[in-house]
C-alpha cells in the first residue's frame, strides 16, 4: 500500500477484487491468507460488506462471494460506457448468427480478462463469466491480444516451463511464437482444447493504429465445430472487427480504458 491510500478502504477494494476472480468465493481463512491480513482486522470489514449487500456469505460452506449490491453498482456503471455498448451490440449479432458464446477480453499483465460475454442459447457451452482471468498463452482471445507484442515482451511474461492445462496446451514459447506469427498474417487466433478439453475458440484482435486494444472470440464445443461452422464464425468475427475498428477510428478510441 502506498502512502496516499487509506488502509481500510484499500482492504475493502482488495476483498472485492479477490472475490471477483472466483464465483464460488473464499473462506475468511483463505481471504486472510491471500491478502496477508489478520482475521481480526478482516472480520468487521467482511461483516459490514455482507450487511450492506456487497458480499454474500454461504453459511453452509462459510465462503464469502460477491453480493447483489456489488452487481447493481457495476450494472449502473455499465450504462456509462458507449464503446462497451456498441461492441456488446456486435457480440449479440454474432451470437444470433452462429448460436455460440462470444467474449470480449483485454490483456492485464500476462492474463486475459473477460469484460463482456454473450452466451450461446445451446445447453452445452463453455462455462465462463465476466471478470474471469485466464492465461493468455493457451486461449484464442489471449493469442489475439498477444499478437502485437514482441518476442522479448512475451518471453518476460511467461518464464518456462509453464503450466499445461490439457495435453493440447502449447509446449513452449517457440510454439506460441509460430502461432502468433500466423495470427499476424491471417488476422485470426485459435485455441484447440488447450485450456479446456473439447472446447475450441477463434478470436480476432481489435486494433486502432496497429495497437491491439481488445479482442473478440467465439468458443464452440469441438463436436459442433464443423469446417462450415468455423468458416461462418470467421466471417462474423471479421465483419465485427471491421465495424469495431471503424468505430475506434471515428471516436478516437486509443486503449482499453475506453471500454470501462
Amino acid at each position: 500500500m502506498n502512502n496516499t491510500e487509506h488502509r481500510s478502504t484499500s482492504r475493502v477494494l482488495d476483498i472485492l477484487e479477490l472475490l471477483a476472480q472466483k464465483r464460488s468465493g473464499y473462506t475468511m481463512a483463505e481471504i486472510s491468507r491471500y491478502l496477508d491480513a489478520p482475521k481480526s482486522s478482516l472480520f468487521p470489514i467482511l461483516h459490514t460488506m455482507e450487511d450492506r449487500g456487497f458480499l454474500r456469505l454461504d453459511t453452509a460452506a462459510q465462503r464469502y462471494c460477491i453480493g447483489q449490491q456489488a452487481f447493481l453498482t457495476g450494472s449502473a456503471y455499465e450504462s456509462t460506457r458507449p464503446v462497451y455498448d456498441y461492441i456488446s451490440g456486435l457480440m449479440e449479432g454474432i451470437v444470433k448468427e452462429c448460436q455460440e458464446t462470444c467474449h470480449l477480453g483485454i490483456l492485464t499483465g500476462s492474463s486475459i480478462l473477460y469484460i463482456a460475454k454473450k452466451e450461446s442459447p445451446n445447453p452445452i457451452m463453455l462455462r465462463s463469466h465476466i471478470g474471469q482471468r485466464l492465461p493468455a498463452y493457451c486461449t484464442g482471445i489471449g493469442k489475439a491480444l498477444l499478437s502485437s507484442h514482441s518476442k522479448e515482451d512475451i518471453s518476460a511474461m511467461y518464464p518456462e516451463p509453464w503450466k499445461r492445462y490439457t495435453e493440447h496446451t502449447l509446449p513452449d514459447l517457440e510454439s506460441l511464437f509460430r502461432e502468433l506469427e500466423e495470427t499476424r498474417k491471417t488476422g485470426f487466433a485459435y485455441e484447440r482444447a488447450e485450456l479446456t478439453e473439447d472446447i475450441c475458440c477463434i478470436a480476432v484482435p481489435l486494433c486502432h493504429q496497429e495497437k491491439v486494444i481488445a479482442a473478440l472470440s467465439v468458443c464452440i464445443p469441438q463436436f459442433r465445430a464443423a469446417e462450415q461452422v468455423l468458416s461462418r464464425i470467421r466471417e462474423l468475427l471479421a465483419r465485427s472487427r471491421s465495424d469495431a475498428e471503424r468505430y475506434f477510428e471515428e471516436f478516437h478510441i486509443y486503449d482499453s480504458s475506453y471500454l470501462f
